[in-house]
């Protein structure tokens, strides 16, 4: 939908954010976002794992991936969630109060003992995949301020770290990965990876689906939505972007935008939005 005249634009969160020292490199940011707009939203995959801790004031209406279950679409109860918004949208509505941490695919496996894959496109209770965090949820509920809360999740993700056998063995894969990246702005093909790493496709897809949550294959793919998402964000004409964005034509690129999306490039660039990730539904 496009914004009527004289309608302003949603108003952005403004999180506050800590970047937790002792989690460089497995957590992105620890996070606290408040919004009182009971719009419905929809959240672009980056292919991030995600535990977030909903505190007082929130009122959620809808929070869900597009692999739950309808029973998992209606008004959600837990206080607490695990999920990764991996290759489809999220759907937000309602009021939201929430601490999170945006974590690399790898904490799934670090922190909480699962395959990546577990959470791709789902939201689960932590009870669900055996991590208890009633004792950590007390805790938040007793601290005054954000400083104080993200310390306390900081605290309570380092003592969750442990040590994980396939760990070297996923560092040389994802070295190798980045190392491609690195090269140019094309994303790499699945043979090209074979070659750097010298894996089987099938030691490679495994590596990637426990510690990057989607397959070889699917984990490229959304490298390329995601640079196709930045392009589309600029006034690049929209063939020019499938062609940038190495699809093989666009009919090829409307296809797997709006399989990643939950809407077309056109429909996305007409809808009002906040930031790249965060459009405005109603």
């Amino acid at each position: 939908m496009s914004l009527a005249q004289g309608e302003e634009l949603p108003q952005a969160f403004e999180p506050k954010i800590y970047l937790p020292p002792r989690l460089r490199g497995i957590v992105d940011f620890i996070g606290e976002m408040e919004q009182d707009r009971t719009g419905r939203a929809l959240i672009m995959p980056e292919g991030k794992v995600e535990i977030a801790f909903f505190l007082e004031g929130s009122d959620v209406a809808e929070f869900y991936m597009g692999e739950d279950s309808p029973a998992d679409r209606g008004v959600r109860k837990e206080t607490s969630l695990i999920f990764s918004v991996a290759n489809r949208p999220q759907i937000v509505a309602g009021q939201i109060h929430v601490l999170l941490a945006l974590m690399s695919p790898a904490a799934a496996m670090l922190l909480f003992g699962i395959p990546a894959s577990a959470l791709a496109n789902r939201s689960v209770e932590p009870r669900e995949v055996g991590v208890d965090v009633r004792p950590l949820e007390d805790v938040l509920r007793t601290l005054p301020n954000f400083e104080m809360r993200s310390r306390a999740l900081e605290a309570w993700m380092v003592k969750r770290l442990g040590a994980v056998a396939d760990l070297p063995d996923f560092i040389s894969f994802r070295g190798a990965l980045v190392d491609l990246f690195r090269d140019g702005r094309d994303v790499p093909r699945v043979d090209q990876v074979m070659d750097l790493t010298g894996y089987s496709r099938a030691h490679a897809n495994r590596l990637s689906r426990q510690w990057m949550g989607l397959s070889l294959e699917k984990t490229l793919a959304l490298r390329r939505y995601r640079e196709a998402l930045r392009l589309v964000n600029s006034p690049m004409p929209l063939a020019d972007v499938a062609a940038a964005a190495g699809y093989f034509d666009q009919a090829h690129f409307t296809h797997r935008f709006t399989e990643y999306s939950g809407i077309s490039p056109s429909k996305y660039r007409q809808t009002p939005r906040t930031g790249a990730l965060h459009l405005h539904l109603a």
